[in-house]
């Protein structure tokens, strides 16, 4: 039976196995149990762990934040208005008769604004998924406590516990993810290499 899928493993566990993580290796072998929590946050920081195991249950369980709020529909309703007119496609028509889901929300922005060759929202949601469990990624704390993930070419947004905010493309516009955040004044309070983290984490 795949480790995955036994009884008994730890919340923590799983969610840092979704990113990757060999969890064989957080066994101690003298007892064959793992590791406690506290024993990994001492490893990395409890800080680092906590940001760690809110990518990681993003990936397992993760879910679009519901609430479209009505400033963020009008602003996408008059930007499609402008690029179409009436002429709308019949996925975006059918969306603004019933804007309730905000993946769906994100795929129109990304196909239809920013041209994005993606056929389904699904797709989208597997992009941002690719894009949390990017090995090479760098992780951002944003002020109010958000989580960036910049991939070598995508941003995802996390919201703990386990909110996807958002993906767009740090390359359509700007040379590096830094200059994207500080043009539009975003600020970040910490960045860490996923690659680093996660290294330190199997490492005992």
């Amino acid at each position: 039976m795949p480790l995955n899928m036994s009884k008994g493993i730890p919340r923590y566990i799983r969610n840092l196995e979704a990113l990757g993580v060999d969890v064989k290796k957080l066994r101690n072998s003298e007892n064959a149990r793992f590791y406690k929590r506290k024993e990994l946050a001492l490893r990395i920081g409890e800080e680092e762990l906590d940001v760690l195991e809110v990518i990681g249950k993003t990936v397992r369980e993760g879910r679009w934040k519901e609430k479209i709020s009505s400033k963020a529909l009008e602003k996408e309703i008059k930007r499609l208005r402008y690029r179409f007119g009436t002429n709308l496609p019949r996925e975006v028509q059918e969306f603004l008769e019933n804007p309730k889901d905000n993946l769906m929300l994100h795929y129109i922005k990304r196909k239809y604004i920013d041209g994005w060759n993606i056929k389904s929202p699904s797709e989208l949601d597997l992009m941002f998924t690719r894009t949390l469990k990017g090995r090479y990624s760098k992780i951002l704390k944003q002020v109010g406590g958000r989580l960036i993930v910049a991939s070598e070419e995508h941003l995802a947004v996390v919201e703990a516990p386990n909110k996807r905010i958002t993906l767009f493309s740090w390359k359509a516009k700007y040379a590096s993810y830094e200059e994207w955040y500080k043009e539009i004044e975003v600020r970040i309070l910490k960045t860490w290499d996923m690659e680093e983290l996660l290294k330190k984490l199997q490492s005992f």
